[in-house]
């Protein structure tokens, strides 16, 4: 069942539900525009900041689609893929190899709520991408925003690789 067939809107309560996980609609600009209020030099560790919740929170989305039967790797994929359209986080390819996990974001709303960067700004993505390629690998991994439509690119492009030293 895709996300939005999942969905369930309460006008009375105002809320959106998947199962027991809440949603909200909100611009990309009003997201982004918590990084850009802050000093540039203070930056970097906003983005981390954002990188960890989404880690932790987004990471309890996947792992109950995982739960819900996208168990095997391309499984899951297939579910992230879609979730991700259905939720206005653009247009994702994925491939995965033995070793990596490559994936293509064509209109990423961070970058366009972001603006002009001369940093990769899509890091709410790289949240998502390390719990889902450490679900996938069964191991910690590093993720890469290897280009940024931020930064001029067509398309935003990640990288996930296992962290050296820890896959058993």
């Amino acid at each position: 069942m895709s996300f939005r067939d999942r969905l369930s809107y309460d006008a009375t309560a105002g809320t959106y539900f998947d199962g027991d996980m809440r949603y909200i609609f909100i611009k990309p600009e009003a997201v982004m525009g918590i990084v850009l209020e802050m000093a540039p030099e203070q930056r970097p560790v906003v983005f981390e900041a954002m990188i960890r919740s989404v880690f932790t929170n987004g990471g309890k989305s996947a792992q109950s689609y995982k739960d819900a039967g996208a168990g095997a790797s391309e499984a899951l994929l297939g579910v992230i893929r879609e979730t991700s359209g259905q939720l206005g986080w653009g247009d994702w390819d994925t491939v995965l190899t033995g070793d990596s996990l490559n994936v293509t974001v064509r209109n990423s709303p961070f970058a366009a709520g972001y603006g002009t960067s001369d940093v990769p700004v899509c890091a709410l993505i790289v949240g998502m991408l390390t719990a889902v390629s450490g679900m996938i690998f069964g191991a910690p991994t590093c993720v890469t925003e290897t280009t940024c439509a931020a930064m001029g690119a067509d398309v935003c492009r990640f990288e996930a690789r296992i962290t050296k030293g820890t896959k058993e």
